[in-house]
């Protein structure tokens, strides 16, 4: 009896020790897959859906990921080594597939944002990812009204430390003309008032279907750009190092300011001479608004639904209103002295075409422009905006801070 008894007994922690190391195997073979499958879909541009979602999230998630699948591998390995021959090989190898394929594009990633000027802390971007619109602004400004009477405002992040006027930053945001808000990557442009600039978020009108704002939109960011002028003495704007920075069809809207200001055509909604920059940021950028409509990317990705913000914002078809979109297609407002201008590109989007994005830039060096094009390789549209401290976060602040640094001083 007493022999039964501690022979039972002893087999409760036993069957205990079993259970966490099948448990364990089954979260190997669960992180190996996932590491694995998103790995090799980063790298191979030809596997279906999963191609663009994974470029979608590369940037953001690979480290974390390749630590998973790293993770899957040294469990696979505990397991062979136990006895668990065949389950434990499945999970090595699929772990030892996803930290490699990951790894892969961790090091194509860092390796052409260090080419291009800037900087990433991979410790940050594996254990520090935190939310993009985690900051508030210091304050809020009407600068204008809409037609329909609805107050504009900027969002104003000031910097820390700096006595005096601040080098400052204009910025606007993307959402294809229909969508987005001035502080969607709030805490970018606090990371950016942090790092001593000045920086104004402008808001402005969105279009719709039955609101075609090609015209409106573009002098509302004209007038906030000279509302910052008005106003430079009480913000603190050192207007002699002014940028605009855009994201997509932001991009657009400071593109055609600034090149416009230069030519002393930009139109304000709100009067004032709109200062010319003395130099301008584009990440992922919509400047062919013609070939946002005809060029949209085929497949499965974003891309499908690009003619609904060309539509959106200019009211109709090119073939519509020719007109419209001469307008405001970038390359119409850029000829030499036009602000020189970094342009950061995702080479996998899936929204903007990469093609017609380097077309614009060849025309404008053709007109005397000064472009520096910077390709991110393997991101897809908006690869900044899943979250901060991530690789394409930190990557495309710190190139653009550095593109900064040698123009603002």
């Amino acid at each position: 009896m007493t022999g039964n008894k501690s022979s039972s007994q002893l087999s409760v922690p036993q069957n205990v020790a079993h259970t966490l190391r099948a448990t364990g195997l089954i979260l190997a073979l669960m992180l190996g897959a996932i590491s694995a499958v998103f790995g090799l879909a980063s790298l191979i541009p030809g596997l279906g859906p999963l191609s663009p979602i994974a470029s979608r999230w590369a940037p953001t998630v690979a480290p974390p990921v390749a630590l998973a699948g790293l993770i899957a591998l040294l469990i696979g390995i505990a397991a062979v080594r136990r006895g668990t021959r065949r389950t434990g090989t499945v999970a090595a190898v699929l772990g030892g597939v996803g930290t490699l394929g990951n790894f892969a594009v961790i090091i194509v990633l860092v390796g052409a944002i260090s080419a291009a000027g800037g900087t990433v802390n991979l410790f940050t971007a594996t254990f520090g990812l935190s939310a993009i619109d985690a900051a508030t602004p210091d304050r809020q400004e009407v600068y204008d009204k809409t037609g329909s009477g609805d107050d504009l405002s900027v969002s104003i992040y000031e910097p820390e430390g700096v006595t005096g006027s601040a080098p400052t930053i204009m910025y606007v945001h993307g959402g294809g003309w229909i969508a987005g808000e001035p502080n969607a990557s709030s805490s970018e442009l606090r990371e950016l008032a942090d790092h001593g600039y000045l920086v104004v978020s402008v808001e402005y009108e969105l279009a719709s279907l039955d609101n075609a704002t090609w015209q409106s939109a573009p002098s509302q960011v004209a007038c906030a750009a000279s509302w910052i002028q008005t106003h430079s003495d009480a913000l603190g704007a050192d207007m002699g190092r002014l940028a605009f920075w855009g994201e997509s069809s932001g991009s657009n809207m400071v593109a055609n300011t600034a090149g416009a200001a230069a030519q002393g055509t930009a139109e304000s909604s709100c009067g004032g001479k709109v200062p010319v920059p003395a130099a301008v940021v584009a990440d992922y950028p919509a400047f062919d608004v013609t070939g946002l409509y005809e060029n949209a990317p085929a497949g499965p990705g974003a891309g499908a639904g690009t003619r609904l913000f060309a539509t959106s914002y200019t009211g109709g078809t090119p073939e519509e209103y020719p007109e419209r979109y001469a307008a405001v297609n970038s390359v119409t407002h850029l000829e030499d002295p036009a602000p020189p201008m970094l342009m950061m590109t995702a080479m996998r989007d899936d929204v903007i075409t990469p093609a017609d994005q380097f077309a614009w830039a060849e025309a404008a060096r053709s007109r005397g422009v000064d472009v520096q094009a910077v390709r991110i390789p393997l991101a897809n549209h908006a690869y900044t905006q899943k979250s901060k401290n991530s690789l394409g976060s930190q990557g495309h602040l710190s190139i653009a801070e550095a593109y900064l640094s040698e123009r603002l001083r």
